[in-house]
């Protein structure tokens, strides 16, 4: 992962949580930050996600069969996606 933090980017090469790297960035707070993740970090974030919130969601809707519980899966894979998009 990178962050980038006035201008500058910085390369982490392990996963370490945004307060941890505000800190060693003597950023003011993580807002401060922009994240750039790797296609492979995007892609666990998203399955990790997928597993927590759009599949028991699924089992809901492959249970009950109405549309309703089928919109809510798709709307959450559709806003897992929007949280993790993967790089251009």
């Amino acid at each position: 992962m990178e962050i980038k933090y006035n201008n500058e980017k910085v390369v982490f090469h392990s996963l370490v949580s945004l307060k941890d790297a505000a800190i060693m960035l003597n950023a003011p707070d993580i807002d401060s930050l922009e994240v750039i993740y790797t296609f492979n970090e995007i892609n666990l974030l998203r399955v990790k996600a997928y597993k927590a919130e759009s599949d028991p969601l699924y089992m809901s809707w492959q249970f009950d069969q109405t549309s309703e519980a089928e919109q809510a899966w798709r709307s959450k894979v559709e806003e897992i996606k929007a949280r993790y998009p993967f790089p251009a």
